[in-house]
């Protein structure tokens, strides 16, 4: 009876071997560098997109709200100064002392 023994390979030998890749460091750290400023470029263009659009959208929601509206007061209280009643009275007895000054001289 004879024994078979299994050779078992040298750890030198798998150190001379290359297991790696046959790229080179320098293109995938070349590559990885373009990819970051790629991606970083990308993130600067949306985020202020994403925000302005956030920003106009509030505002849309804002000018776009109903509007309360009062009632108008039939009869004005002395209570309450109706301006626009004012300026209209004092417009037309203004307008009248010019026809008057007019007229005398």
């Amino acid at each position: 009876m004879s024994i078979n023994l299994t050779v078992i390979p040298s750890s030198k030998a798998k150190k001379n071997k290359k297991l790696g890749s046959n790229i080179p460091k320098w293109t995938v750290f070349s590559l990885s560098m373009i990819t970051v400023l790629v991606v970083v470029a990308i993130l600067k263009t949306i985020l202020p997109l994403l925000l302005f659009g956030l920003v106009l959208a509030f505002i849309w929601s804002q000018a776009t709200k109903p509007v309360a509206h009062f009632g108008k007061e039939q009869k004005p209280s002395g209570k309450q100064l109706n301006l626009f009643h004012q300026n209209q009275v004092i417009a037309k007895h203004s307008s009248d002392r010019i026809e008057k000054e007019r007229r005398a001289a």
